[in-house]
């Protein structure tokens, strides 16, 4: 399955860029503030370091493959029966994180703004959007994901700037949260934060040269910037002990915002923002999870397998028992240890190849 459509290196890096911040938007803020305490806003500084580190050596993989993407590099090293059943894992991975971040979504519009809704009818509805989408293949996931770059940016930069009288930098002390050997530890292991990068390696013969290493790079840069002043404005308006016990971060901080009865309730920005963020990550795990098992088996059309797949991602997103078991374990799977299948793997495929020599007939490495 090749024909996925082209984008430029431009495209690319906004496309990459609001799929990895958009988990700011969910209660990923609150969840690192509990972890790394006041240090959250620098420690995911950390994360983003590690995380360009293993996607630099990533690139140095595919560096000797020239015009092949990850799951093709990984059967010309491992073999081709090695090869599938890493494909079919890293496939059932990436549908497993779209059914996490969609009832990641589910929870909290059922908290904040659909109560009555049953939870059926947005899932249905979510999803069917989410195949609409893929149906219409990667150019046009990337071509939403440019357009709408710039609101849900615009979005998140008024919020924060509309916080500040509520900001007080004596929260973000002390500066080393829980003591700075922990928090370099934490952020290593929560580069899983920015592992949406490693989509790239698996959609890079869709772009119109070969940038994916300048692309993702600089994604991760913009991301980690993103996210650091996002947490550090949260830290600064609610504290360490109360940061740490909200839902969601940011929805929480815009709905504290208050000037007189004309600038108020300013979250209708936030879940404009929130919605289409959330359609456009769900949408692009989905689209990259039919795409690697349809690599993987060789099969030309992904439009007949999209049915059976969103099957799957509704009966995962029904998995959790409760938003605990949610947060618990699915998330903290997807978002601290599942750099061991997204990172450390390829990095490992990249050992065995330099070992034994293997490498494409065209690289020049």
């Amino acid at each position: 399955m090749n024909k996925g459509g082209k984008f430029s290196t431009y495209e690319g890096i906004l496309f990459v860029t609001i799929t990895i911040v958009s988990k700011i938007l969910y209660t990923s803020t609150p969840a690192v503030v509990k972890q790394a305490g006041t240090a959250a806003w620098y420690s995911t500084l950390i994360s983003c370091a590690a995380a360009i580190l293993q996607y630099w050596l990533m690139c140095k993989l595919i560096d000797r493959f020239q015009g092949k993407d990850l799951v093709e590099v990984t059967e010309l090293v491992l073999g081709k029966f090695i090869g599938k059943i890493m494909g079919v894992l890293l496939s059932g991975y990436v549908v497993y994180y779209a059914a996490t971040n969609l009832r990641e979504f589910l929870e909290m519009i059922k908290a904040f703004n659909l109560p009555s809704t049953p939870p059926s009818v947005i899932m249905i509805t979510f999803i069917s959007v989410c195949v609409l989408i893929a149906y219409k293949g990667l150019e046009t996931i990337v071509r939403i994901s440019y357009v709408n770059f710039f609101v849900i940016i615009t979005a998140l930069i008024i919020i924060l700037l509309l916080a500040i009288p509520y900001y007080d930098i004596d929260y973000i002390k002390p500066y080393f949260g829980y003591g700075f050997t922990k928090t370099l530890s934490l952020g290593f292991l929560r580069s899983s934060a920015y592992e949406e990068v490693t989509l790239l390696l698996m959609i890079n013969r869709s772009l119109h040269n070969s940038d994916y290493k300048k692309i993702g790079i600089v994604s991760l840069i913009l991301s980690g910037i993103i996210f650091s002043i996002s947490l550090l404005c949260y830290l600064m308006a609610y504290g360490y002990d109360m940061g740490r016990e909200n839902f969601s971060g940011i929805f929480q901080l815009s709905r504290i915002i208050y000037y007189n009865r004309y600038i108020q309730r300013v979250e209708s920005i936030f879940l404009f923002a929130w919605v289409i963020s959330s359609l456009l990550t769900v949408s692009t795990a989905f689209y990259t999870s039919v795409r690697v098992y349809c690599q993987s088996f060789e099969i030309s059309d992904h439009k007949p397998i999209l049915a059976p797949f969103a099957m799957i991602m509704y009966a995962l997103t029904l998995q959790p028992k409760n938003v605990s078991e949610l947060m618990d374990i699915n998330l903290l799977v997807v978002r601290q240890y599942s750099m061991l299948l997204t990172f450390v793997f390829p990095i490992l495929v990249l050992l065995i190849a330099v070992i034994f020599r293997k490498k494409g007939i065209d690289s020049n490495v």
